[in-house]
């Protein structure tokens, strides 16, 4: 399985509400029962999010237009395979904390689709630049 550079549409289509601060939008990708993983948080409690009304609740902390602590910008350096329902996805953010300062995010995605919607997003983001914008 070759990797492609685009993202699904699906998945663009979710970018674009991030990029509006429309954190609802985004969080139509999941399934009512979705799990989100980040496994390199540093704190145990949010490594795991359960349901897609949780996961927006915690996403909205970190992506809300007005209240959120990252503004998202563009994702690039692509890397799509995807067989079936399971993607896994490589690439590079740029985005802005809500002072301005640029962040660049490197991260690999392995989800799990189930009729549609995302039934398990594991998320694996580079946990230094977490820390050191305090975004997780």
């Amino acid at each position: 399985m070759a990797p492609v550079s685009v993202v699904p549409g699906w998945l663009a289509e979710a970018f674009g509400c991030l990029a509006a601060g429309d954190v609802d939008g985004w969080a139509r990708i999941y399934a009512p029962d979705a799990v989100h993983e980040f496994p390199f948080s540093a704190r145990e409690a949010e490594r795991r999010i359960e349901g897609r009304d949780a996961i927006a609740a915690r996403l909205r902390e970190v992506f809300d237009a007005d209240t959120g602590r990252l503004r998202f910008g563009s994702f690039d350096n692509v890397r799509v395979r995807e067989v079936g329902d399971e993607v896994i996805i490589e690439g590079d953010g740029h985005h802005r904390t809500a002072d301005g300062t640029p962040v660049e995010i490197s991260c690999v995605w392995f989800i799990t689709r189930r009729d549609g919607q995302v039934s398990c997003f594991r998320d694996y983001m580079n946990p230094m630049t977490l820390a050191t914008h305090q975004l997780m």
